[in-house]
């Protein structure tokens, strides 16, 4: 009997944790429950483990990126006035909630989103280009940076996901 339980526990709890794994998705405000707006101490929080800036020196609370020490790798957060503005997503192990990564086609891109993708001329590349999804407004968003036909990088946030050096 006390085998049956705990199998029973087993098989209840598989739904919570596969919901848990799809918490951690990248939207328009963020990745999982790391948002733009929020502090980087509650995002340390929230991800369980120490934030650092490249260098290891202080962060500059008006423009910095900060970046896991561990559990998260190739994600990057910018800060600007002390707040996280936007995600920076290069592991395509890490999906949008639509299912797109990095690596995926601008052809893939187009059938998920069609109409709603706004797509400008990368700046330095003349063969690439950023895709735009943006919530109603434009006040939160995830730009998708192409390079030969493919995603290279995930941006998640606020109005900062259209800067391309940095905090400019």
């Amino acid at each position: 009997m006390k085998h049956t339980a705990a199998a029973l526990a087993v098989l209840l709890l598989c739904p919570l944790i596969s919901s848990a794994d799809d918490a951690w998705r990248i939207t328009t405000r963020g990745y999982g429950p790391i948002r733009a707006g929020m502090t980087p101490s509650e995002a340390t929080g929230l991800m369980g483990t120490r934030l650092r800036t490249f260098e290891g020196r202080a962060l500059d609370p008006s423009c910095d990126h900060l970046y896991p020490e561990k559990g998260f790798e190739g994600l990057s957060l910018m800060v600007q006035n002390g707040k996280i503005t936007r995600i920076v997503i290069s592991n395509p192990n890490i999906q949008t909630l639509s299912g797109i990564k990095v690596g995926d086609s601008t052809a893939r891109l187009k059938q998920v989103f069609g109409s709603r993708l706004e797509i400008e001329q990368h700046k330095y590349d003349d063969h690439g280009f950023y895709y735009f999804v943006w919530e109603q407004g434009k006040r939160f968003g995830v730009k998708f940076e192409i390079g030969g036909d493919r995603v290279t990088e995930i941006y998640a946030g606020d109005e900062s996901i259209q800067y391309v050096e940095g905090c400019a």
